[in-house]
């Protein structure tokens, strides 16, 4: 195979449809706003109730109740990735940091997230809390990187090589 052969088969490694593309970011999209709005309204919208008490806002529980609905879909995503997308590009060697640190985020929001929902401690849980919204901030960044850097056969592509 010559180079230029080769380049154009790794081209089109883990490569996703348009449509898929989007319905991705759209799952990411909902993650992350219904994350945030959580995170919001849990620290920032604290209501008073009849008797005096701080209580939690109404948004809190409909974000939380949200953000666990949309995260199996993007849970559900992360495993259509794996064969075509994940798996072939890391054979590849492509984008192996930001995907590798990508992987990463996901697979730690998916167990510190079915751990808040098993835990019954709140000493535990609060600390599971703060683990997975800083990790969750920390992906959408990984994401926006992963999504933004070229790979080497992005730049040999370009220049028409």
């Amino acid at each position: 195979m010559t180079p230029a052969q080769l380049a154009a088969a790794r081209a089109r490694v883990g490569h996703l449809s348009r449509l898929r593309r989007y319905s991705l970011y759209l799952a990411s999209a909902g993650i992350c706003v219904s994350g945030a709005v959580w995170l919001y309204a849990h620290y920032f919208m604290q209501t008073i109730d009849s008797f005096g008490f701080e209580s939690a806002h109404p948004a809190e529980k409909w974000s939380m109740i949200a953000h666990a609905a949309v995260s199996f879909y993007g849970i559900w995503w992360f495993g259509l990735l794996w064969p075509n997308h994940i798996y072939k590009s890391w054979r590849a060697r492509i984008r192996r940091i930001t995907g590798g640190v990508l992987f990463g985020c996901i697979a730690w929001l998916t167990l510190t997230g079915y751990a808040l929902y098993y835990i019954g401690s709140e000493a535990v849980r609060s600390w599971f809390s703060i683990l997975h919204w800083v990790v969750g901030l920390a992906a959408a960044v990984a994401f926006a990187v992963h999504l933004r850097t070229r790979s080497p056969r992005s730049a040999t592509n370009s220049n028409g090589d």
